[in-house]
C-alpha cells in the first residue's frame, strides 16, 4: 500500500500531527489506532506504565516470541522512533492490559 508520506523526508519538521493511544486488551494484545488507517510520516512509540514487557511489530501481530521489545518507560526509556506510513500497521503484545502511547507526524 502507498501513501502520499512514503519515501517523505523524516528529518524535517512536521506541520502538524497528534497522538494516540493503544489499550492492550487483557489478553494483552493491541493495534495501533484500533486497526483505522491514520497516515503519517513516522511515530514515537512509548510505554506509558513500563510494568510488563511489550513487543512490537510492524504488518503483522506480535507475539511472545515475534517483535521488537519496547524498553520500559519505568527504566527512564526514552520513545522508540518508528519511520512508518500508517499508525494502523503497529501491532502490540503484552503479559497484562498496559497502554502504549503513540505520538505522531503528518506531511
Amino acid at each position: 500500500m502507498s501513501t502520499k508520506y512514503d519515501n517523505a523526508k523524516w528529518n524535517r519538521c512536521a506541520r502538524t500531527g497528534g497522538v494516540t493511544a493503544v489499550v492492550l486488551s487483557a489478553a494483552g494484545v493491541g493495534q495501533g489506532n484500533d486497526g483505522t488507517s491514520l497516515y503519517c510520516r513516522g511515530c514515537w512509540v512509548h510505554n506509558r506504565v513500563g510494568n510488563s514487557d511489550i513487543k512490537m511489530s510492524i504488518g503483522t501481530p506480535a507475539t511472545a516470541v515475534y517483535g521488537v521489545e519496547i524498553a520500559k518507560s519505568n527504566n527512564g526509556a526514552q520513545p522508540l522512533w518508528v519511520p512508518i506510513s500508517d499508525v494502523a500497521q503497529l501491532y502490540f503484545y503484552g503479559t497484562r492490559a498496559e497502554v502504549i502511547d503513540i505520538v505522531y507526524l503528518l506531511g
